[in-house]
């Protein structure tokens, strides 16, 4: 009964509130030109900051699509295989940085601007003043120590960082992302070696017609549609990081991340997170200064994708599905 006297109490309030207002403005109605109404007007919006505004509604949609589709999917399928009691094991956030002096949580995405993501943490943490004075190797070197990863705390210091810290990811189109990946891994003249050893001898001996035994030997000289097809039947359990899903590396689903960035809109949405996070006076997200690539990974994309099969498109998607509906991309985009 207290509360419903209250309710009713505040509610007759606030009719009382409204009906004052309403008989004062007409009583002032007179007074103001439509001049003065258009002064007072953008002196109000002046005050406002609307790419930030904007730039909130991008978050909440973007968060809220994800959501959406995520409800949609079986629960099962968000879990490990084989799990009891809907326990989820340590490794399942390895890549996830974690900074505890900013109570913040990185997801990190090979071929998604890890690497000077990784730098501007470094310079956050004091390992560094400037981004670019950092090497590659030093970036992604575990054993060196720069960063703690979510699956090195125990799973009560997991759960406190997830509901308690900041947490963001950055993503790609998932297509656009391939490409970039079997440029870098497949193409790039200082990732030859190594990844020829490690996966180009194994796609050219399953998936080349009568390959000569110079390929076979030095895994070398692995084309695109070779690469597709590795990719589609591959186990994602068993992926290589720098083409691994969204969803394998990250968990989407199973983790609410407050910033959802765009790699397409990049150094914009960088600038604004380091706002968001308040150390932009600290760092600044670096830009590239040069690119060995004579034309951008964007626009080769289409390119490479052109010269597969409509089964291999099909086919790619299916693998990439949820990473595709999870961030609305379109494989539209490359038909």
């Amino acid at each position: 009964m207290v509360k419903l006297f209250l309710f009713r109490l505040g509610s007759l309030l606030l009719l009382f509130i409204l009906l004052i207002r309403e008989t004062f403005f007409r009583q002032n109605e007179e007074d103001f030109t439509e001049d003065d109404f258009k002064r007072r007007d953008v002196d109000r919006l002046s005050g406002y900051n609307w790419k930030s505004i904007r730039n909130e509604q991008v978050q909440e949609q973007r968060k809220q699509h994800l959501i959406d589709y995520c409800h949609k999917r079986d629960a099962k399928e968000l879990l490990p295989p084989h799990t009891t009691n809907n326990e989820i094991p340590a490794h399942y956030f390895r890549n996830i940085i974690v900074s505890d002096s900013h109570r913040l949580l990185y997801c990190y995405i090979p071929k998604v601007a890890c690497s000077n993501w990784k730098r501007v943490l470094m310079v956050m943490h004091g390992d560094a003043a400037d981004p670019w004075n950092i090497k590659t190797p030093d970036v992604h070197n575990r054993s060196l120590g720069y960063f703690r990863y979510l699956n090195q705390y125990s799973p009560e210091e997991i759960v406190y960082r997830l509901r308690t810290y900041y947490k963001f990811l950055f993503v790609r189109h998932p297509f656009e992302r391939l490409v970039s990946a079997y440029r870098n891994k497949f193409i790039d003249s200082y990732n030859l070696t190594l990844f020829k050893e490690m996966y180009g001898r194994y796609i050219i001996r399953k998936y080349r017609q009568n390959p000569d035994k110079r390929s076979l030997r030095t895994g070398e000289g692995v084309n695109f549609s070779e690469f597709a097809e590795f990719l589609y039947n591959s186990d994602p359990e068993f992926m290589d990081w720098h083409w691994k899903q969204y969803d394998m590396l990250c968990h989407p689903c199973l983790i609410y991340y407050d910033f959802i960035g765009h790699f397409e809109n990049l150094y914009e949405e960088a600038d604004q997170l380091l706002n968001i996070l308040q150390v932009s006076d600290k760092v600044k997200f670096p830009k590239n200064k040069t690119s060995s690539y004579k034309r951008p990974t964007k626009f080769l994309a289409k390119e490479y994708f052109n010269s597969l099969s409509k089964e291999a498109h099909d086919k790619l998607y299916e693998k990439y599905k949820h990473d595709f509906e999870l961030f609305g991309y379109s494989m539209q985009d490359f038909l």
